[in-house]
């Protein structure tokens, strides 16, 4: 998937753009534990800490859905680790929560 989002991103795709659903390809990454298009597209500018759907970062949703290895790359490429949600939840919540350390 990284090398079609790379040509997209060469002519010149707008990277911070939300869709319907209020979310960035760089939540659409995270979610699917993408770290080759998640580095990829933080390099090219995407926003680390854009809130999409329900005020959540690409970070809140890695943690959602378990991908711990995207979301130590975010971390490492300084995503906020206390950015809070609209529920006013920290990826600290979402770890407790799931069992995470």
């Amino acid at each position: 998937m990284k090398d079609i989002v790379e040509l997209f991103i060469l002519h010149g795709a707008k990277i911070n753009e939300k869709g319907k659903d209020g979310n960035t390809a760089l939540h659409i990454a995270a979610k699917r534990n993408d770290i080759e298009t998640v580095k990829l597209l933080i390099s090219h500018g995407a926003n680390i800490n854009e809130k999409g759907k329900d005020g959540n970062t690409a970070l809140h949703i890695a943690m959602r859905h378990d991908n711990k290895e995207t979301a130590e790359i975010l971390i490492l490429l300084g995503a906020n680790i206390n950015e809070k949600d609209k529920y006013g939840d920290t990826v600290l919540h979402y770890a407790a929560e799931s069992g995470n350390k």
